[in-house]
């Protein structure tokens, strides 16, 4: 990661379905590329409170990509905490409005509580990057697609196997014609 290794994240549901589409994904060579749900969920302490679950749930009904890939994540149910942030002290006694959706505004609260190294999230375009930026208190906001060149820049994986990955997660995600995805592709080069 630019900065300080990532050692401790709270993940909205967005992006956990993300990084768990390439190994939904039927044409992606789940034998011999690399996972990255997998490697996030054993190279980091990995919380997420309620609300995401719930979402995964919801998600989970669907017979697409995204329903297999939140059963993925789901399924993995041993490799992450479960925490709810209106039970930890210091903390709000409901959710605040932060104009996000609940497991967003949640993933951020328990972010803030736990005063973990990053709050993971596939929201990088528009104005709710900022909503995020702004409401975090220390944790750094970590796009998803920046996590994945990240683990390519850190030797975790090669260039062309964080290239994959995006390619492969972009038509699903809707990260295909983000000027953002764009420049960390090209920065891979």
């Amino acid at each position: 990661m630019s900065g300080p290794r990532l050692r401790t994240v709270v993940a909205d549901t967005s992006a956990l379905v993300s990084l768990a589409v390439p190994r939904a994904d039927p044409e992606y060579d789940t034998d011999n590329a690399p996972d990255p749900l997998q490697y996030l969920l054993t190279s980091c302490d990995v919380s997420l409170p309620p609300e995401v679950i719930e979402e995964l749930r919801d998600i989970a009904q669907y017979n697409d990509i995204h329903g297999a890939a939140a059963t993925n994540v789901l399924a993995a149910r041993d490799y992450y905490t479960v925490e709810n942030p209106y039970e930890r002290g210091g903390t709000p006694g409901s959710r605040p409005t932060f104009g996000l959706d609940d497991g967003e505004t949640d993933g951020i609260v328990l972010a803030n509580a736990l005063d973990v190294d990053g709050f993971l999230t596939d929201e990088f375009g528009g104005t709710n990057f900022a909503l995020i930026h702004a409401a975090l208190r220390g944790p750094r906001i970590v796009p998803t697609p920046r996590l994945i060149c990240d683990y390519a820049r850190n030797g975790h994986m090669t260039t062309e196997a964080a290239r994959t990955l995006i390619e492969t997660i972009s038509p699903h995600r809707s990260w295909d014609n983000s000027p953002y995805v764009t420049q960390l592709l090209a920065r891979l080069d």
